[in-house]
């Protein structure tokens, strides 16, 4: 008869397991360091309005009052009245 050997056991790696508050908490924390464009999925800092890549919108917050912007096209935040500049930097008007 053949010997027959049996194979050994590979440990199982033990899951750490992550709330989904926890794990939106990381993705917060993430954020606060980089946002990444919704158009050409280029990473760029918090702090910028625009992409540098396709010139896409990346503020979600008026820089001057911080309540949500208008949709796209407006000219002003209804809230506290700062113009807001053109989605496309080559926009022409």
């Amino acid at each position: 008869m053949a010997d027959v050997r049996e194979r050994p056991r590979r440990r199982k790696r033990a899951r750490s397991v992550v709330s989904e508050d926890e794990l939106r908490h990381s993705l917060d924390v993430f954020r606060k360091f980089v946002v990444e464009c919704h158009a050409c999925q280029t990473e760029a800092p918090p702090y910028w309005q625009y992409c540098t890549e396709c010139g896409a919108r990346l503020a979600t917050r008026c820089p001057g009052c911080g309540s949500p912007l208008p949709p796209v096209g407006a000219h002003y935040c209804p809230h506290c009245g700062i113009a807001i500049p053109p989605e496309e930097a080559g926009e022409k008007t």
